[in-house]
């Protein structure tokens, strides 16, 4: 039900995040806001900041693999589309 609150929230407009971050609760709603572009683009300044990865990891920036399984298709009763990639 949040996400679609979420998804929601995006299509007329608006934003997921708000005054706090984005955090595990907010990351799959990530891929339906932003583009594969602006997501390589914030994922450019957390290597500039971050190199090894070591700073709150897996937050803040979904992966392409997260979002293939869950931004632009909606996971429904435990199935999983596209079994060959990974999953975490």
């Amino acid at each position: 039900v949040g996400s679609d609150i979420l998804e929601c929230c995006v299509e007329l407009g608006g934003t997921v995040t708000g005054e706090h971050g984005v955090g595990i609760e907010k990351i799959n709603s990530m891929c339906v806001q932003f583009s594969p572009e602006e997501r390589d683009a914030f994922f450019a300044v957390k290597r500039a900041f971050d190199p090894p990865g070591l700073l709150n990891p897996d937050k803040g920036i979904p992966t392409r693999t997260r979002c293939a399984e869950y931004g632009k298709m909606h996971v429904r009763g435990g199935l999983l589309p596209h079994p060959e990639l990974e999953r975490f």
